[in-house]
């Protein structure tokens, strides 16, 4: 793995980690078309939103630093009663993180553990 690659795989699951927090109950919400959530964990910047299309809700979750080299984005296009899921993997016996995005409906549904 280069080291580029390695560092954004570093990057990436910190945000989410920093982003879903660690314990194991569950939050939702709902975001609005074209509306960004923003957030910030120590030096890194998260935005996530998404943009009806014909094709479905284009989901955009961009990750980075002030090094615009550090940046990393995840996009994906969900159908109603579609999902997508970022996990981050965590040590022996750990659940991992996740941050699931489920279309339902005309609705996006943010769910993330929370603290």
């Amino acid at each position: 793995m280069s080291r580029s690659i390695a560092a954004h795989s570093i990057l990436f699951s910190a945000v989410v980690a920093g982003a879903v927090g660690l314990a194991t109950v569950a939050r939702s919400e709902t975001l609005s078309a074209d509306t960004a959530l923003k957030a910030k964990f120590d030096a890194v910047d998260v935005n996530l939103y998404y943009h009806p299309t014909k094709a479905g809700y284009q989901v955009v979750v961009t990750a980075g630093t002030q090094d615009p080299a550090s940046t990393v984005r995840f996009m994906s296009t969900l159908a109603p009663d579609q999902e997508t899921v970022v996990s981050v993997p965590r040590g022996a016996g750990q659940q991992a993180l996740e941050l699931r995005l489920r279309r339902i409906g005309d609705q996006l549904e943010l769910v993330r553990p929370v603290s």
